[in-house]
């Protein structure tokens, strides 16, 4: 039988994770400042990147695709092992998780998806009485756009995109749909 404890952790996992279920500014994700860029933007001639996604662009460039927005209805759920949400917005973006243990790790997953067509994935796994946490971000096509482990649960994750340096990036990166406590509660349709 699986550890009460670690079904508590997983079920902390699905609540951070269903926390990200909302709304978002997105212009926050990456700011560059220096000559030729303004301060929403991602690019700049001389620029240095700022902001939770810090030099990490791939990300930045990847969850500006599918923007939650408007009024959203949200559903959830349990079971023995995982818990889920879905949580849907009137520009036809749907944000769905789950989180929980699959009997060696804590794992949680992202869904983003417009309009029926997938965004992009955030899958996170943890072992059990460990602190580090690693991330893949994956895109449209199943592609692996960025990966990162982080040792200690911090406030930054050393995040690669395709395969380049690690560049440190804060967590709230990683939660690039924000909150969605202002959401209905109601069935997606």
């Amino acid at each position: 039988m699986i550890p009460r404890i670690l079904l508590l952790a997983g079920m902390a996992i699905e609540v951070a994770l269903v926390s990200g279920c909302g709304r978002t500014e997105m212009e926050t994700l990456v700011r560059v400042t220096g000559s030729g860029g303004s301060a929403t933007s991602t690019g700049g001639a001389g620029g240095a990147a700022s902001g939770p996604c810090g030099e990490a662009t791939c990300l930045a460039s990847l969850f500006q695709t599918c923007v939650p927005q408007g009024g959203c209805i949200a559903q959830g759920g349990n079971s023995p092992s995982a818990s889920y949400g879905t949580a849907c917005y009137a520009n036809g973006v749907t944000v769905s998780t789950v989180g929980g243990w699959n009997g060696t790790s804590l794992f949680g997953s992202l869904t983003v998806s417009r309009n029926g067509a997938l965004c992009y994935t955030i899958d996170t796994s943890s072992p059990p009485n460990a602190s580090a946490v690693t991330y893949v971000v994956s895109g449209a096509n199943g592609e692996e756009v960025a990966t990162g482990t982080t040792a200690d649960k911090s406030g930054t994750v050393p995040m690669a995109c395709n395969g380049s340096q690690p560049t440190p990036v804060e967590v709230a990166c990683l939660n690039p749909v924000g909150d969605n406590s202002g959401c209905e509660s109601g069935t997606c349709s």
